[in-house]
């Protein structure tokens, strides 16, 4: 739900990660359009979800591809998920008085697979604790989608 979107504010933020990979003996020049791909796993909340989506289409918007309805040459899709943690402070700290902190973390994860072949050719991932709050939501979500496609498409 919201975990999903915040995992995305890691990659952008402190205390979170971001990481891409792409096959390199790819030419990304080749791709121009673009369309969702089946296997997206969405996030539980449904205004996570498409806060996502939009993320994802304006950042391959200002890259320079177009969504197309059919015969995309690039298919991409999307996993978010969350998790609770549980944190244990060391004695004699600044703590709950339980020693206990719970928090949520949300993961991301964006593919893009060659229409032609089904193989995927770039993946970001992107995971952090989670902020609550309809406007922080967003920010991470588009912070963590910018971040990651901030080197898209790799140069030759």
């Amino acid at each position: 739900m919201l975990a999903s979107l915040l995992l995305l504010v890691t990659a952008a933020g402190s205390g979170s990660s971001g990481e891409v990979d792409y096959d390199h003996q790819v030419d990304f020049s080749k791709y121009k359009t673009w369309s969702w791909h089946e296997g997206v796993t969405h996030a539980m909340n449904p205004t996570i979800d498409n806060r996502i989506r939009e993320a994802i289409e304006n950042g391959l918007t200002a890259r320079g591809l177009s969504r197309a309805d059919s015969n995309a040459t690039l298919r991409v899709a999307y996993h978010a998920s969350r998790t609770k943690q549980i944190e244990v402070a060391p004695l004699g700290t600044a703590a709950p008085p339980t020693g206990l902190r719970y928090s949520e973390k949300g993961s991301l994860v964006v593919e893009m697979l060659d229409a032609g072949s089904g193989k995927v050719v770039w993946r970001g991932q992107a995971a952090g604790v989670m902020r609550y709050g309809p406007n922080e939501i967003a920010e991470q979500i588009k912070a963590a989608v910018d971040k990651l496609l901030e080197g898209f498409p790799p140069k030759p």
